[in-house]
């Protein structure tokens, strides 16, 4: 059973005269009772893919 589920996420910000790119096309699948970890470098999109997953960002 999954608790929560993401189908092609994505997130940008205005950089200029464009738009940076922090997730592309996340898809992941969390069960319940799984134990998961999220790696990646300094400013991969870690923080705003929790803050997108909890709802504290849109």
């Amino acid at each position: 059973m999954n608790i929560v589920e993401t189908k092609d996420l994505y997130f940008t910000y205005p950089d200029g005269d464009g738009r940076k790119i922090i997730l592309n096309d996340v898809s992941v699948s969390f069960e319940l009772g799984k134990f998961y970890t999220i790696l990646g470098s300094s400013g991969s999109g870690k923080t705003t893919f929790l803050s997108l997953i909890a709802a504290l960002d849109k």
